[in-house]
């Protein structure tokens, strides 16, 4: 078996996984990995999958977007060689950094090269837009990210509050288990 990359990406609407496990199903591919997202009424998705030695990516890609056109989706499909990434890993504790506030140009830039500098890893990052009811408009950032062992986080909260203050924004950076532990909704 060959690992593949396989993303898709376009309008959402039920049935667009299905469509491509469809695919891939027939041309005995399996999947390794996913992972999936909708930005507004945007889908994407990025998959690792193994796939007979005998099937090209080209037969895979045109597998994938037969199904979608037969179904009326109007999706962005690519098929490329998996290339493993680097083998860095960053020691250190996870966080949650949430930033929340007025949308403003500058605002993410602001936050990730402070982290690129500290060579914090993002492990995951979401951004939700939300119109306040006054108009304007609002974003929360997530981050969840791996702080090495070495650096100071009071220092490291410090300097992200100062940002969040010069932005107009709010901030909070809990560890990763006080985040859970407070965010766990429990239903009986």
């Amino acid at each position: 078996m060959d690992k593949i990359l396989v993303t898709v990406a376009g309008p959402d609407r039920a049935g667009v996984v299905y469509s491509v496990a469809e695919a891939l199903s027939k041309l005995n591919c399996n999947f390794v990995d996913m992972s999936q997202t909708t930005v507004a009424d945007q889908f994407s998705s990025i998959m690792i999958v193994n796939k007979p030695k005998n099937i090209s990516k080209e037969k895979v890609h045109s597998e994938i977007v037969k199904k979608k056109k037969k179904r009326g989706f109007n999706m962005w499909v690519d098929v490329l060689d998996y290339q493993a990434g680097s083998v860095f890993h960053t020691d250190g504790e996870p966080f949650v950094v949430t930033v929340d506030g007025k949308n403003g140009k500058g605002l993410l830039l602001a936050f990730t090269r402070i982290f690129f500098e500290g060579k914090i890893n993002i492990d995951n990052f979401r951004s939700i837009n939300q119109e306040s009811f006054d108009g304007i408009e609002k974003v929360l950032l997530v981050f969840e990210i791996t702080v090495p062992f070495d650096i100071d986080r009071r220092a490291l909260h410090k300097t992200l509050s100062d940002i969040a203050k010069e932005q107009g924004v709010s901030l909070s950076m809990q560890h990763r288990q006080i985040f859970e532990a407070i965010h766990r909704v429990s239903v009986a």
